[in-house]
């Protein structure tokens, strides 16, 4: 309230000096800002805080939908696994997140044998309609042999010890004392 007294006086003082109208209008300006203030910018506050978000939420569709460079044959041909990933995209991702990405190969004709590959694999699964789109990406996923993962799980399983109870000793006994501190034992909580 005193901020818009001041304003409002500043503003009669200043109107001797520069054009009334245009005063008013700034003074209404600032005045109408100030009531409105936190409301215009939550918008673009909470969009500032969702973008980061939204890059990773989508980087991380595009990695799991990437198909890396273990999932063709030498051939530049789609495996077998490449095909039942290639199925899972296309048929049980979210519609929005239909997008098979290949890992480009070593040269152009890789490259295009690997699409060429995908869009055969796709198209099996769809025959009419719209397909999913297919892009090319230089990153390639991480992934490990199916190997090196069983050793790994094997490990953990040898090392994980045998869950078992402490010995029992005085230090971790029962407490002995049955009645809280300070209550009468013989007084039963009667007359």
């Amino acid at each position: 309230m005193r901020r818009t007294l001041a304003t409002l006086s500043i503003s009669a003082l200043a109107c001797s000096f520069v054009g009334c109208a245009e005063m008013r209008h700034e003074t209404g300006v600032v005045y109408a800002r100030n009531i409105a203030w936190p409301q215009p910018f939550r918008a673009a506050d909470s969009n500032s805080v969702i973008a980061p978000f939204e890059v990773m939420r989508d980087n991380g569709w595009r990695e799991n939908n990437t198909l890396g460079s273990t999932l063709f044959s030498s051939q530049n041909a789609l495996s077998e696994a490449g095909a039942i990933k290639v199925q899972w995209i296309v048929t049980q991702a979210p519609q929005s997140q239909r997008i098979v990405y290949v890992k480009s190969g070593k040269s152009e004709q890789e490259t295009n044998a690997r699409v060429e590959s995908v869009q055969l694999a796709v198209s099996q699964l769809i025959p009419s309609g719209a397909l999913p789109q297919i892009l090319v990406t230089d990153i390639e996923p991480a992934t490990s042999s199916g190997a090196y993962q069983t050793l790994v799980h094997r490990a953990l399983v040898k090392t994980t010890p045998t869950p078992r109870l402490p010995k029992f000793n005085s230090l971790n006994a029962p407490s002995q004392q049955t009645v809280a501190p300070g209550a009468d034992a013989g007084s039963g909580g009667g007359k």
